[in-house]
Parts: C-alpha cells; sequence; structure tokens
C-alpha cells in the first residue's frame, strides 16, 4: 500500500518477472531482425520482398498471381459447421470461416501451387459467379486467413504483375 507522497507501485511489472519480459522482448527483436536481415540479403540477390501488411495494397492483377498457402505447424481442423485452426504457438482453436462448400474449395486451392487468379477461375467455372465475384471471393478468404496468420504467399519476393484468367 502506498504512503502519502508515495506512488503505488506498478502492477504491470510484479505481474512477470524483469528478466522474463526482456526474454521475450528480445526474442521478438532478433525473430524480426533476421527476417528483415533475410529480405535485405534477398533484395540484395535482385528478388524483390513484400510485406504481409502490403497484400491489403496490392491491385487485382498483383495479387491473382499470389501462390497462397498455409503456414507450416499450423493444424486445419473441421469442426460442426466451421473450419478451425489451431496455431503452434497457441493451443487453443481458432474460427476460420464457415464450412460452407465454397469456403472449403477456395481453401482447399491454398495448397501451394495454385495461384488466387487460378482459384477464382476454377471457382467461376464451377459456380455461377462471374469471374470478379470468384476473385472478390477468393481474394477476401486469402486476406481473413493472412490477418489471422494461418496462410501466406507461398511464392518468393512481391508479385509481379500479371492479367487475371480467363
Amino acid at each position: 500500500m502506498a504512503r502519502a507522497g508515495q506512488t503505488p507501485a506498478s502492477r504491470s511489472h510484479r505481474a512477470e518477472p524483469p528478466t522474463t519480459r526482456h526474454s521475450v522482448d528480445r526474442r521478438r527483436f532478433f525473430k524480426q531482425f533476421i527476417g528483415e536481415t533475410v529480405a535485405l540479403i534477398d533484395e540484395m540477390q535482385g528478388k524483390p520482398q513484400c510485406k504481409l501488411t502490403d497484400l491489403w495494397e496490392l491491385s487485382n492483377q498483383e495479387l491473382a498471381v499470389i501462390i497462397p498457402q498455409v503456414c507450416p505447424g499450423v493444424e486445419i481442423i473441421p469442426a460442426d459447421g466451421v473450419i478451425c485452426a489451431r496455431l503452434p504457438e497457441n493451443e487453443g482453436l481458432l474460427t476460420l470461416f464457415a464450412s460452407s462448400e465454397e469456403n472449403v474449395s477456395i481453401f482447399n486451392g491454398f495448397n501451394g501451387v495454385n495461384s488466387i487468379g487460378r482459384i477464382a477461375g476454377e471457382l467461376s467455372a464451377r459456380t455461377d459467379f462471374d469471374m470478379e465475384e470468384s476473385y472478390a471471393r477468393v481474394r477476401s478468404l486469402f486476406l481473413q486467413t493472412v490477418r489471422l496468420r494461418v496462410c501466406i504467399p507461398g511464392n518468393e519476393g512481391s508479385p509481379q504483375t500479371g492479367p487475371l484468367p480467363a
């Protein structure tokens, strides 16, 4: 208890020992530093780089060539009416999307082989959606799974501009 003229000690610092706080910060720093260093080396070798946060800014043509894949270590789990994921650093389940035929079909295309444009083209061919609607649905699901840290682009460097498939 603080006496008159004294400020109470911050509880946030008492919740975990200082060494634990610094270890977590240090791990995060080195992980980010290594990632930035690898990206810099790749860029110096002529491989352009793109941050995940840049995905939302890409044009349809640029995003169409992205090859989505599930992040290593992520476990995909069908549940009652939804598709869930378990991230490597978390034991709980994360709800991704409703397990409709359309969503499951799109998500199955996130296999590290097919581009977003190709997945959209296949969706358009199987459904009544035109290419624009199919692309919007694939883009939306991909960006949602990226935001949830379940999927990432599987191709190296930043995407190159290319036309949407017919």
